[in-house]
């Protein structure tokens, strides 16, 4: 009902118009610029004493009927605008007049992991017309459409990162990696993993050195030995000093990384990085996933990956490969800061695709799962 209202009076936006104008209500109410994310501030006291109960002075009185209804149905406008983006992004493959055959799925591109699971690089999804299935509709969708959706359901629905909802264009074109699998039931196969690839042309606009990430908030994790043997030219840059006085911050050595790559374009960006699938296979797609990525990185000719990780199995995992290959790091940390305060510590480094698709190569699920186990029993009992 609500997506028909807004085509028939072409306004797309009326969500995020109510949600902006709420927003800087609340904000005058707790009297700071600016403070938390879209779902702390609309879990404040001061929001749940205006939505749905006072009227905004601002916006048309019909607005507060909406309001009300998507607080009543949804319990949130921001949960009413997820479902509202849900059903668009399903909507726009069914009603597509392009044509889709099994053929379009015969690519050449695709490489067998595995045994049974498909991965490849895709130029640009926006052009991709094959469709697939996800495990968040019934539907089969064209790419650009199912990776949206599975990034609304991954990082919107379930970990509440509303922001995303102002940006969603950017999971809908570009340069995508994909992880997927056939299966006898359907002639569209079942995306398990996608990432957006950020060109090294794109730099300015990486995630990696966006302000928020590249604060002061970040706590140095590198070694000197590390990138005195990793990259040469901080052999000059740090001298002699010792490995537990150092000299450089976190910005300014990410941002000396990524000056000395000689060629640039051996660099990108990974994020938006996700896997799906029924909880009992997730630890295996999660192996999948990551050995895929670096094999496909690693054959397009990008040997770093500047990465933001939280996913605890990743970090363990290289954090273990890193002591038993310390000539041949698959992962270099440089800085970890705990967002939320909850005790997930959010990690960024630079993943070497050589060393990391030799690592994903040589050793299979069962050394992988025993190596994270290992990492956990020692960090708990140091």
């Amino acid at each position: 009902m609500l997506h028909i209202y807004c085509q028939k009076n072409d306004k797309p936006t009326l969500l995020q118009d109510i949600i902006e104008n709420r927003k800087r209500s609340i904000l005058t109410k707790l009297n700071e610029p600016n403070t938390g994310n879209l779902a702390y501030l609309f879990s404040t006291k001061e929001a749940l004493d205006i939505i749905a109960k006072q009227p905004s002075t601002t916006l048309p009185s019909h607005y507060f009927l909406i309001e009300k209804l998507a607080h009543q149905l949804f319990g949130c406008l921001l949960a009413c605008w997820t479902e509202l983006e849900i059903y668009r992004t399903i909507q726009r493959s069914l009603n597509s007049d392009k044509l889709c055959s099994l053929q379009t799925h015969k690519n050449q591109s695709s490489t067998l992991i595995n045994g049974q699971y498909h991965y490849e690089i895709v130029t640009d999804i926006s052009t991709d017309n094959r469709l697939f299935h996800t495990e968040f509709s019934q539907h089969p969708l064209f790419l650009s459409d199912a990776i949206v959706l599975i990034n609304i359901a991954t990082f919107i629905k379930k970990h509440k990162w509303y922001e995303m909802l102002n940006i969603l264009d950017l999971s809908s074109k570009g340069e995508h990696f994909i992880l997927y699998q056939f299966n006898e039931n359907s002639p569209y196969p079942t995306i398990i993993s996608s990432a957006l690839i950020e060109p090294y042309q794109d730099k300015k606009n990486w995630l990696f050195f966006d302000d928020f990430f590249q604060s002061n908030q970040w706590k140095n994790e590198t070694s000197i030995n590390a990138l005195r043997n990793i990259f040469p030219v901080f052999k000059e840059k740090l001298g002699c000093h010792p490995n537990n006085n150092f000299p450089m911050s976190s910005i300014a050595i990410e941002d000396s990384i990524y000056a000395s790559i000689p060629n640039k374009a051996d660099a990108c960006g990974v994020i938006r990085f996700t896997v799906n699938g029924p909880s009992s296979k997730m630890n295996y797609y999660m192996y999948l996933a990551q050995k895929g990525l670096a094999n496909a990185l690693y054959q397009s000719g990008r040997h770093y990956i500047f990465s933001i990780i939280e996913q605890p199995a990743m970090v363990l995992f290289y954090q273990a490969m890193n002591q038993t290959n310390r000539n041949c790091s698959p992962f270099l940390f440089t800085s970890s800061q705990d967002i939320n305060k909850s005790g997930l510590i959010t990690y960024k480094g630079i993943c070497f695709t050589k060393h990391t698709s030799n690592v994903f190569n040589q050793y299979d699920f069962k050394f992988y799962n025993v190596k994270i186990i290992q990492r956990r029993r020692q960090q708990q009992q140091q």
